[in-house]
């Protein structure tokens, strides 16, 4: 065999021994564990023509042992119709002036905030933001070992303004008691949730002049109330002039309208009554927890003037189950009359608010005939905010006949997680636990847990469990499995020979690396060898 025929073999041989020398990829970058409107410290709730308001996101570090991570620069793209405060779609952040700190450490968090414009025509919805973040890795002596950069993508909403449109009719008699109907409609696109009603005249005397509040109004629905009046008998006037104030709260906002009613006074001879049945609904709650079966009872009343006879209910949603009956015969109701129901909800994980639709069938007289009337009216809830604790980080090593675990826990959810506490549920020291209390949203923290275990006894995994108060009687659990490092094994142990797959990224730089010095050695070996044939 020529030595050109042994240049392919060597070739391969080189570039295997090579790929197989023993490599360690420098460890680095960034997660994003957070992000939302608002500064850290105060999550806020954005509509339409805010103007220039905070976005922040929080950052997780991750690096190997005695190395340290510094941000270079944060760019921002902002999707339209948003801007930033000069008008362009892209935001450039420098975090080490914006945090006043460079590096960071293993396990290490820090936040970004950027300036975000909303115009005042801007549509309701969610809108898309990407975000890259370029780093470099540093060792101990503060050389860059490696620059990088993540990319990330995320959804933020911007709310539409609410509107709340009210009307007040009926009539009063003089010298006799009268009932006068306000009915609130939500007419926007937001939920609304009635705080209080204020109501005056001049000359009517308002018997319920102030209603607490506590209806939540999902768009499109509405709710009507009953108000009692009196005017006295005397009275040369024919109208007066009746005020009514609502404050609201909607999308985070706090609201006040009002407006203005003519109301006629009638003489007793003028009386006109209404004749016809009119059903309300009220419901005792307006919050509900997702996931999980709510107790709620609705309150189905006759306000009107005339029997309701045969009423029948049928509950429909699509937001949330009811876990029971859905077809109730309610029977004849005069007016005056209540029927009490007790649901059992299961609203749904996806909704951030719930709608319960309500359709009455019920016979009344008209021209003394019966006539079948239909009815359908929406029970509005809200969703009860909740905290959402993740085990950002976990590992497990073993020294010395002691097991110890570290990790680092992030509080992504909308709500202060209570009653903290992690406990190993798995492998070994199966029990140990650690009472962290409590964390807010946006916050991480870190946990230690170890207990003596003899190396006969040690598991290659461990796993723990994390339990908190996500919001009142709500309990939550969050858990992860690790392996074990156990450096004592190799070296008691240094005739086991452990194998692994290469990171195909460092096996195709070697791979390049050995056909370049196998290319080069062949070249010098072979020329040489080509020189003595040729020689005289």
């Amino acid at each position: 065999m020529s030595g050109r025929d042994l240049y392919l073999p060597l070739l391969l041989m080189l570039i295997l021994s090579l790929a197989a020398l023993p490599t360690s990829a420098m460890r680095g970058s960034v997660s994003l564990v957070e992000y939302g409107w608002g500064t850290r410290q105060e999550a806020t709730i954005v509509h339409s023509g805010d103007g220039v308001v905070p976005l922040t996101t929080i950052f997780q570090v991750s690096v190997e042992e005695n190395h340290t991570l510094r941000p270079l620069k944060a760019v921002l793209e902002i999707p339209p119709p948003l801007k930033n405060p000069n008008g362009g779609q892209v935001e450039n952040i420098i975090p080490g002036i914006q945090l006043g700190k460079d590096r960071f450490e293993d396990g290490e968090g820090f936040s970004l905030t950027f300036s975000v414009e909303i115009p005042t025509r801007t549509p309701s919805g969610w809108y898309h933001f990407r975000l890259n973040l370029s780093y470099e890795i540093l060792d101990e002596d503060g050389d860059v070992v490696r620059k990088g950069s993540n990319s990330f993508s995320f959804s933020l909403e911007v709310k539409g303004r609410s509107s709340l449109d009210f009307t007040l009719v009926g009539s009063v008699v003089k010298g006799e008691t009268s009932t006068l109907h306000l009915t609130l409609r939500n007419v926007g696109r937001e939920d609304v949730y009635i705080s209080s009603i204020q109501i005056s005249a001049s000359l009517i005397r308002v018997l319920n002049p102030s209603i607490g509040g506590g209806a939540l109004l999902p768009p499109g629905a509405s709710i009507r109330y009953d108000i009692g009046a009196y005017a006295d008998e005397n009275l040369d006037q024919d109208t007066d002039k009746v005020a009514v104030l609502v404050h609201y709260t909607s999308g985070g906002r706090d609201y006040s309208a009002s407006k203005v009613f003519p109301i006629q006074l009638l003489e007793k001879d003028e009386e006109s009554k209404e004749t016809s049945p009119s059903l309300v609904v009220i419901s005792d709650k307006h919050m509900l927890h997702a996931g999980v079966p709510n107790e709620v009872n609705l309150i189905v009343k006759n306000v009107g003037d005339e029997k309701a006879r045969k009423v029948k209910l049928q509950l429909s949603s699509k937001t949330v189950t009811v876990l029971g009956p859905t077809l109730f015969d309610l029977g004849d109701m005069s007016p005056g009359d209540s029927r009490k129901l007790n649901l059992s909800l299961l609203p749904s994980e996806d909704s951030k608010s719930y709608r319960l639709s309500l359709s009455f069938a019920y016979k009344e007289k008209e021209d003394s005939k019966d006539v079948t009337r239909q009815l359908s009216t929406e029970v509005g809830f809200g969703r009860i905010e909740e905290a959402r604790v993740v085990i950002s980080s976990l590992e497990a090593s073993y020294s010395k006949g002691k097991l110890r675990i570290k990790g680092n826990l992030a509080n992504v959810g909308n709500r202060q997680a209570d009653n903290i506490n992690v406990t190993v549920e798995s492998g070994a020291c199966i029990g140990t636990s650690t009472y962290l209390g409590e964390l807010d949203e946006g916050e991480s923290t870190g946990f230690a847990l170890s207990c003596q275990v003899s190396e006969e006894k040690l598991p290659s995994k461990v796993g723990v469990v994390v339990k908190y108060l996500a919001s009142p009687e709500n309990w939550k659990e969050a858990r992860r499995e690790v392996s074990v490092e156990n450096p004592q094994a190799a070296v008691q142990k240094p005739t086991k020979v452990e194998t692994g797959i290469m990171d195909p990224r460092y096996a195709l730089i070697w791979a390049a690396a050995g056909l370049i010095v196998g290319l080069v050695v062949g070249k010098v070996v072979f020329g040489r060898r080509s020189e003595e044939v040729e020689a005289p």
